[in-house]
């Protein structure tokens, strides 16, 4: 599938202040408050050319939250226990490190059942603010199949007296997926986007090396983790782009969970998913070099996070453009095309959201994470002779 836009931003924006404590409003109360704030963050994107619009993940508190709990058989768990929880996940540990808490989950207490769409009205509070000629222009974001069987325990993701194996758990949650993904084309959604740091969790030799001690073999759980992935977006509507992003998480306050280049898992990744766009997050060193790009099959497109949500500062635009020509060349090479013809799948975002968990980070305002935005389009016209 065509890359959507050249310039493109991975959805999550700085959150208003009518939105800061969604916990403390009754559920009408804060469904207005979320309508006006999507509203006027729409606009906003408009007004500086900026795309793919988004509801900036205004309707949620965390990006992964909305889904599975609104799925038949699983139940809410917030804030959640340690002794739920998988210690040698990234996230888990970093969080335990600093003696902070894991705030959400959902576990798995019976066969999952896909009663009401968890998402269709969200998808409409973005959907409404436009004419259906621009719903083609917006994106919506998804949380991954594998979110919580890595983050949580094994053998508390799901109850024993439900799945007798992780197969037939994702077997019947891939099934939901599937049923949302068509619901949401039903309304108009054309391009969908998953968000998944698990998988890039795999690039950190800490965490495969965890696994191993707890007697789990890291190679089988990834090709676990991407059998599911293709099942969930497995029959989806042929006019729909499908996207995927990847980072090494951007909690709270800029926290990331995990270090390593995508070489480990770069050809499995490229080769086995079936997604149509690769948002990879490419800011810092923490992420590698561009070298594992030439696994990058010709059918499929990469978005490179290279500026970041982490800093208000603003990147130099010309290394910007260096890093782009440079992964284009490995592409182009590992392809066997030219650099030019390499340059059509490729994209740039910023590396993450900018409040995937609605707190952005120190010193980033609403005027500087445009600024960041407008970077991104800026460039994009120059490297794409004015195509975004």
């Amino acid at each position: 599938m065509t890359l959507p836009f050249h310039a493109d931003h991975i959805g999550s924006l700085i959150r208003p202040e009518s939105l800061a404590n969604p916990d403390q409003q009754d559920p009408a109360t804060l469904a207005a408050a979320q309508r006006s704030a999507i509203k006027d963050i729409v606009d906003l994107q408009q007004a500086n050319g900026i795309r793919a619009l988004t509801s900036g993940e205004f309707d949620r508190k965390y990006y992964w939250s909305g889904f599975f709990e609104n799925l038949g058989g699983f139940r809410e768990v917030s804030p959640v226990p340690w002794e739920l929880t998988r210690l040698s996940a990234p996230p888990i540990a970093a969080l335990k490190k600093t003696g902070r808490q894991y705030p959400h989950a959902a576990v798995c207490e019976g066969k999952i059942t896909y009663d009401k769409s968890p998402y269709l009205e969200s998808w409409k509070m973005l959907r409404d603010h436009l004419p259906e000629a621009q719903w083609k222009e917006c994106k919506f974001t998804m949380p991954p199949p594998c979110y919580f069987h890595l983050r949580l325990a094994p053998g508390k993701c799901y109850a024993s007296s439900a799945y007798d194996s992780d197969e037939a758990f994702f077997i019947d949650l891939a099934s939901a997926y599937r049923q949302e993904i068509k619901t949401l084309h039903a309304a108009g959604l054309r391009n969908l986007q998953i968000d998944d740091p698990t998988l890039a969790y795999f690039c950190s030799e800490e965490m495969v090396e965890s696994l191993r001690k707890d007697g789990i073999d890291p190679d089988k759980l990834f090709d676990l983790y991407l059998w599911a992935h293709n099942e969930c977006i497995r029959d989806r509507p042929a006019d729909m782009h499908v996207g995927l992003h990847v980072c090494r998480g951007n909690f709270s306050k800029s926290m990331h969970f995990s270090e390593g280049s995508y070489e480990r898992i770069a050809e499995r990744f490229f080769k086995t998913l079936n997604y149509d766009t690769f948002f990879l997050e490419y800011d810092n060193p923490r992420s590698g070099g561009f070298e594992p790009l030439r696994f990058l099959p010709r059918h499929k497109n990469v978005v490179l996070g290279v500026v970041t949500t982490k800093e208000p500062e603003l990147e130099d635009p010309e290394v910007i453009k260096s890093k782009v020509l440079e992964a284009a060349r490995i592409i182009a090479d590992g392809q066997g095309r030219t650099v030019e013809e390499a340059m059509g799948s490729i994209g740039i975002s910023p590396q993450c959201g900018f409040a995937s968990v609605a707190i952005g980070a120190d010193g980033m305002t609403e005027d500087k994470m445009v600024q960041k935005l407008k970077l991104v389009k800026d460039v994009a016209s120059q490297l794409w002779s004015g195509r975004q």
